[in-house]
């Protein structure tokens, strides 16, 4: 296999003594299935500087199928008719073994539970770790990354893959190739420039391979002009051949656009008893609280658990490091100090010492008897959170933010932006649409927005409702 100037590149870096973990990160159509299985066939061939005799290596993927249909297909293709292999392919095991010396390269999902347990394994290669579905793929990567540095069992990771469709913000894999090279660590990314995502030597230049061959570049071409011409389209062209993940708008709370006009905005004032809306969390969740007035001013609190600390949750949640605790010294986040799971008591003590007594304060049902054991006085009023009624909170909210008259202070800006970074949106068949978690490890800090958009939703029913005019009595004449 003949590599390209920029494949080379990446392996003399990521082979270098002292690297543990590479990763190359690059639109779709750029090879990257190819380069994984040119990787695996040089361990399995003997005099390559690559190659363990009898050791096994693992190629890890969403699924047996998708590794059969792109890795796994590549692989044989370069070993062709060679009869010192032996390739063995079944719907639930696949590998390939060098018959002389019993060195292996075995296919696994991305399954947390099968990926437990390596050792000796000297290569792991990783393909296209953005489409690992199980929590994000989240417990395969704890369970691939903590089998480094096992006692006599050296071992090396090679991930390439684009960043989309999962590598969103908050992702291990966006975050990953964010962080960049550092020790042990190496990082190649092609990613284009979203500002000129339509400017062909932006797209050519994060596309090395795909530019190259008449056929890919009229693809390229195509799918440009078209993304032109259909906004709905401009989410997958940064995705898929920028390496710009953006989730399309059916999936976020609110866009970039919308979030920077709230912020472009004048800063209403806080003039009357503000609608509050309530997200009670436990566990690694925050309670979060977020005021409306009839002005449009919005503002946020939100209260973290003490144990673990917050460098700790940082980590956990892999965001970078710096971001909890800049929230909290900015005064919109506080912390249950010694405190596993953050009492309402203590959000509620926020609201009040802040805001005042709110005009209504909207929770979750599962959660107001929480509310109601704090013995406020306060007009509660339970949401139930189905798929019409979250769908039109979230409807209430864009619209505020699109046309007005959402605004937000700036000691509030930086809560909100961040956990509206990480809320994600799931619509359904009904055209209704509702806030859903990323993965299963609750690791995305939408709290906040799922506060907002309680409250801006009972903004919208209130503002839509007909003025009534103080002392007008309607009857019938007789």
């Amino acid at each position: 296999m003949d590599l390209l100037p920029f494949q080379r590149r990446f392996l003399t870096a990521a082979l270098a003594p002292g690297i543990d973990i590479a990763g190359l990160s690059l639109p779709r159509g750029n090879g990257k299935s190819t380069l994984t299985a040119h990787l695996a066939k040089r361990f399995l061939t003997p005099g390559d500087p690559l190659h363990v005799a009898g050791a096994e290596a693992h190629i890890v993927a969403a699924s047996i199928g998708q590794a059969r249909r792109t890795v796994f297909k590549q692989l044989r293709k370069l070993i062709g008719d060679d009869d010192s292999y032996r390739v063995a392919e079944s719907i639930n095991n696949v590998h390939v073994t060098h018959k002389a010396t019993g060195t292996r390269i075995s296919v696994l999902a991305a399954n947390g539970k099968t990926a437990q347990g390596l050792v000796d394994v000297p290569f792991v290669f990783a393909d296209e770790p953005g489409s690992w579905e199980l929590a994000g793929g989240q417990m395969v990567w704890d369970a691939v990354e903590t089998a480094l540095g096992k006692p006599d069992s050296d071992m090396r990771i090679l991930l390439i893959g684009t960043l989309a469709p999962l590598g969103l913000p908050g992702h291990w894999w966006h975050n990953l190739v964010g962080d960049g090279s550092c020790a042990g660590v190496h990082v190649t990314a092609h990613m284009g420039n979203p500002e000129k995502w339509d400017n062909w030597p932006n797209i050519r230049r994060c596309n090395p391979l795909m530019s190259r061959f008449p056929k890919s570049r009229q693809t390229l071409l195509k799918e440009r002009n078209a993304a032109r011409a259909d906004t709905r389209l401009k989410a997958r062209f940064l995705s898929y051949r920028l390496n710009v993940p953006t989730a399309d708008e059916s999936e976020v709370l609110l866009t970039v656009d919308d979030w920077q006009a709230v912020c472009r905005r004048p800063e209403a004032l806080p003039a009357g008893r503000p609608i509050v809306g309530i997200d009670l969390g436990a566990g690694r969740a925050w309670s979060a609280a977020v005021a409306m007035w009839k002005s449009g001013r919005v503002e946020a609190l939100a209260v973290a658990p003490g144990i673990p600390d917050l460098a700790a949750q940082e980590k956990r949640d892999r965001v970078p490091a710096g971001t909890y605790q800049r929230l909290e010294d900015s005064g919109s986040l506080r912390v249950a100090t010694g405190l596993h799971v953050q009492p309402p008591k203590q959000l509620v003590g926020l609201i009040a010492d802040t805001w005042g007594r709110p005009d209504k304060v909207l929770c979750d049902r599962f959660r107001l008897d929480d509310l109601k054991d704090c013995r406020t006085g306060w007009n509660l009023v339970p949401r139930v959170t189905r798929w019409s009624e979250a769908s039109e909170d979230i409807r209430g909210l864009r619209k505020m933010a699109k046309d007005g008259p959402l605004s937000c202070p700036k000691s509030s800006r930086s809560i909100l932006k961040a956990s509206l970074a990480a809320a994600l949106v799931q619509p359904d068949d009904a055209g209704n649409c509702r806030l859903v978690k990323r993965g299963s490890n609750n690791q995305a800090r939408d709290d906040v927005a799922a506060a907002l958009a309680l409250a801006a939703g009972e903004w919208a029913r209130q503002a839509a409702k007909p003025a009534r005019k103080r002392g007008a009595y309607v009857g019938l004449v007789q």
